[in-house]
């Protein structure tokens, strides 16, 4: 089929999917009915099966597939293995929070990935116009060099709980590291992110069939940062940095350097999958190489669908704030966005906190659903979700809204990570795609602070030269 009818087909799929969910709306508070669920996600999977059969096939290892891929066990996985074979979580309660929930919270999660795919679909560019392409000849030396400096400072100063893996064993501190040192862990991610981005970029040419020997011919100071990084935050037990940065090179990679078919971004997926399942099982016991030992162990004993429960629990948020809002609390209508927005300036969040006589829990969704859940002590998170998120916000209509926007932006950046246009996408794609698959359990501005600063550390830290403009048959 012709791209102008496939996308015409997906779009009007989509709409009908769309309609049928809206048709099938049910009360926000009935009893919980395993046959609707089912519905309800099987047209959800339906549409997003359609976006993969119709959509790009060059190369797999793409933004858009790792954020439904995160979105769907997020907000799916609990309710679809309840409704399709009964398997239900150990702590029932803490997950689904109350049963006369989940029909209207399954409902408007697939409403919202069906916005999302609306958007997606709807974005298309204008082939007319003779588009920029980034022009490589850049100089990131500078860049490297203070990403490598805040490195070594927040190693440092992180303390003994966070090097040693402690904060996983319940002795203390933070995932953070402690004080300063979290400050110095943005700036290191947001230059290691940019950085790789722009070395990798930079070297896409150089690639002659051998991966490997590509890879191991980039900057060496990128290496080594890249190396310690990766291997010392894993044997600590920290997942969350390593995975973003693994995930941004793998969808550059797959972007400039080498397309990657669907098998193999499958088998990469279940190999990932696997072993961060078992640091996340063994960090709580111990850490170095041992922590592997211990977590499979742990593994023996467990189920086939542990490598994704971690998220897969994540979809208590929006339970627990459907629960409360707006029969006991009306929306914030983005009063939780405000530090968001304030994020990318030092000391903003606290002063106005400060400024607002806010609690520590009325400035994010993250913070407002531990508090529902777990009081106003509480000793350890309970995150969020994405349509949780917008739904403490903006409620139904904000879903549909602002999933349909995520899907245009997602579309936009899927196509600069093809042929970045300037920097200000190539940093936004990049960024974003980093932390795509842990989209899903986010709140909808997560990646502001980093895209701003992003941009800041380009514009002081990189030294280029007068973008040009070539001529490119299309997008």
């Amino acid at each position: 089929m012709k791209p102008n009818f496939n996308r015409f087909f997906n779009i009007t799929s989509y709409a009908i999917c769309l309609v049928f969910l809206l048709w099938l709306k049910p009360d926000m508070y009935e009893f919980i009915n395993p046959n609707y669920v089912y519905i309800c996600i099987f047209i959800y999977l339906s549409a997003a099966t359609l976006h993969f059969l119709l959509g790009e096939k060059g190369n797999w290892l793409r933004i858009d597939l790792f954020f439904i891929l995160g979105f769907s066990i997020v907000h799916f996985q609990w309710p679809f293995m309840y409704s399709f074979s009964d398997i239900v979580p150990e702590n029932y309660w803490d997950i689904f929070v109350d049963d006369y929930l989940i029909n209207y919270t399954t409902w408007l999660s697939a409403i919202g990935g069906v916005c999302f795919l609306i958007g997606y679909g709807l974005y298309s560019p204008n082939r007319k116009k003779v588009p920029k392409i980034l022009d490589a000849n850049y100089n990131y030396k500078k860049l490297l060099l203070f990403t490598a400096s805040v490195f070594v400072l927040f190693l440092l100063f992180a303390g003994r709980n966070f090097l040693t893996g402690g904060v996983y064993k319940g002795e203390g501190g933070s995932a953070a590291g402690g004080g300063i040192s979290k400050y110095f862990a943005l700036l290191f991610q947001v230059g290691l992110i940019l950085s790789t981005g722009l070395i990798i970029y930079k070297n896409k040419k150089n690639y002659k069939g051998n991966l490997i020997k590509w890879f191991l011919g980039l900057d060496k100071l990128y290496l080594v940062i890249v190396v310690v990084y990766i291997v010392l935050f894993l044997l600590i037990g920290d997942r969350g940095g390593p995975l973003t940065l693994i995930l941004t090179i793998l969808l550059l990679v797959g972007s400039f350097v080498r397309k990657f078919k669907f098998y193999e971004v499958v088998l990469l997926t279940i190999l990932g999958g696997f072993i961060m399942t078992l640091i996340g099982l063994g960090r709580s016991e111990a850490s170095g190489f041992e922590i592997f030992t211990a977590g499979s162990e742990k593994f023996e004993n467990s189920t086939g669908y542990d490598t994704t429960v971690e998220l897969a629990n994540s979809v208590r948020t929006l339970n627990a704030s459907v629960a409360e809002v707006p029969n006991n609390h009306n929306y914030f209508y983005g009063s939780l966005w405000i530090t968001q927005l304030l994020s990318p300036i030092p000391f903003a969040q606290s002063a106005y906190m400060d400024l607002m006589d806010l609690e520590w829990f009325e400035i994010d969704s993250s913070g407002y659903i531990t508090y529902l859940v777990l009081g106003k002590y509480p000793t350890w998170g309970l995150g969020t979700s994405l349509i949780a998120d917008i739904y403490l916000n903006f409620g139904l209509i904000g879903v549909l809204f602002f999933m349909l926007v995520l899907g245009i932006l997602i579309k936009k950046l899927s196509l600069e990570l093809n042929q970045p246009s300037n920097y200000k996408w190539f940093i936004m794609a990049i960024t974003i795609g980093g932390i795509s698959f842990y989209y899903g359990r986010s709140n909808y501005l997560m990646s502001f602070r980093d895209i701003i600063w992003g941009f800041l550390f380009f514009r002081f830290l990189v030294k280029t030269s007068k973008m040009n403009v070539k001529k490119t048959l299309s997008i």
